[in-house]
């Protein structure tokens, strides 16, 4: 007689079995952690009982417990279980095109063909998964930066974990794996393996909290996973509350973060979605020991991908450079608009041809915006006093990445097109862009130079 208990409600019969059939093919220990179980067996010559009983996870000073549900609870409704599962393994970012229309039905439920899982702890992440996968026909690589002796000796369940996702033919544990150098590994002139979907689960360098090394972490993974990564496929990054930035209303708290989205741009790539995300497995890894560790209260799910001119990145977490441009209002202002001018000085300075100049500049795919302008009279070197248009330009990634290098670039050429139509400033001229920085923090940071308030 067999009884099946489970601390989860959304494990599959398939993940159920897979687990009873390791532990009845001569695994011999008698209380195995797997993921998110606690899995505890005994036998006698006329019982056998499995029980997959409360779950405990530590989490700083907090602990949590689940109760156990009956194995009728677990077994039911098998098939709507595997629905949830194809719909969390297909591509996320089939629902970020602006225009559906270009969508075939086969682009928007298509599913992964395979995922890499880089610095996966103890395995519990990718344990976790196994059945899900393979019942879809999805490959998985699970990896670990640490060789296998050395993982099997610092993880207490490296070994059961390694061996539930090795039973099944597509799925491979794969250890001394370095996330920040994957082409090394799935690389090669002739035969590079590209993946679908890449995950990274709350990555952090071995060390104390350090947003300088976190940073250069997740920067060396992001330029890694660009170079293995499919045309259509996504880098899935798990990042505890602000650490990924893209939603700081203040300079101060981006400086704070380890801006994800900046180093992202950098490698070619696009943060197009950012949504909560609640892990269901065993947190095994705090700075390489097996122990778990505090997530915060609203962990994140960071999706980067390549740029298809398709994915329309949300404007909440769109990533910006700015810079002023001034221009000098001539004394005499008469404009009738009557002139072969495409534009007036009353267009110009009201900042709708500035903006149109401009954007008729930037690759498609960048949003330029003038959101701020100032008439002041300034009085120059010589003793004289100029009317002087201030206009502060914004560019967006809205559908393409924007760096400082190339939002640089942008304003020399907006500078010069601008000053086809009107004179600027020439001691204003030529100021590099602003540090890229998330567009929640434009506005606040608007008002706080204007008015000195937050």
């Amino acid at each position: 007689m067999m009884v099946v208990h489970s601390s989860r409600r959304r494990v599959s019969a398939r993940a159920a079995i897979s687990y009873v059939y390791l532990l009845v093919s001569g695994l011999s220990s008698r209380h195995y952690t797997c993921s998110s179980f606690l899995l505890t067996y005994s036998k006698s010559a006329h019982h056998t009982s499995i029980r997959f009983g409360h779950r405990h996870i530590h989490q700083g000073h907090q602990r949590y417990s689940t109760k156990p549900l009956s194995s009728t609870k677990l077994l039911e409704d098998t098939s709507h279980n595997q629905i949830d599962a194809s719909n969390k393994w297909r591509f996320v970012l089939a629902n970020n095109v602006e225009d559906h229309q270009d969508q075939t039905t086969a682009e928007k439920d298509a599913t992964i063909r395979n995922i890499l899982v880089c610095g996966d702890g103890d395995l519990s992440y990718s344990a976790e998964i196994a059945s899900e996968l393979d019942t879809l026909g999805i490959e998985l690589y699970a990896t670990v930066l640490e060789d296998e002796a050395t993982h099997n000796k610092v993880y207490k369940y490296s070994s059961l974990n390694a061996k539930i996702i090795n039973a099944f033919s597509k799925h491979n544990a794969l250890f001394g794996v370095d996330a920040t150098t994957l082409s090394t590994y799935f690389g090669g002139s002739d035969n590079t393996t590209t993946f679908d979907r890449i995950q990274f689960n709350f990555p952090h360098w071995r060390g104390k909290a350090n947003n300088r090394y976190n940073r250069q972490l997740i920067n060396k993974f992001l330029r890694s996973a660009a170079t293995v990564l499919s045309p259509r496929g996504e880098i899935h990054m798990a990042l505890c509350d602000g650490q990924g930035g893209c939603s700081s209303t203040t300079l101060q708290e981006w400086k704070g973060s380890w801006q994800a989205s900046m180093f992202a741009a950098e490698h070619g790539l696009l943060l197009a979605s950012v949504s909560p995300y609640e892990p269901q497995y065993n947190l095994s890894s705090h700075r390489g020991v097996d122990r778990p560790f505090n997530l915060g209260k609203k962990p994140k799910m960071h999706v980067f991908a390549k740029p298809d001119g398709h994915i329309h990145v949300p404007r909440d977490i769109q990533l910006c450079c700015r810079h002023e441009l001034h221009i000098v209002v001539p004394e005499d202002e008469d404009d009738d608009g009557s002139s072969d001018t495409i534009c007036s000085m009353d267009q110009i300075l009201a900042g709708d041809a500035v903006e149109m100049i401009i954007q008729g500049i930037v690759p498609k795919g960048v949003r330029v915006e003038v959101p701020a302008r100032q008439i002041l009279e300034i009085r120059e070197a010589e003793g004289s006093l100029q009317k002087v248009a201030v206009f502060l330009i914004v560019y967006c990634s809205e559908k393409y990445p924007v760096t400082r290098s190339q939002a640089d670039s942008w304003r020399e050429l907006a500078e010069v097109e601008v000053e086809k139509f009107v004179p600027l400033r020439e001691n204003r001229r030529g100021r590099t862009v602003s540090h890229p920085f998330p567009y929640p923090s434009l506005h606040p940071e608007i008002k706080y130079r204007t008015t000195g308030e937050r």
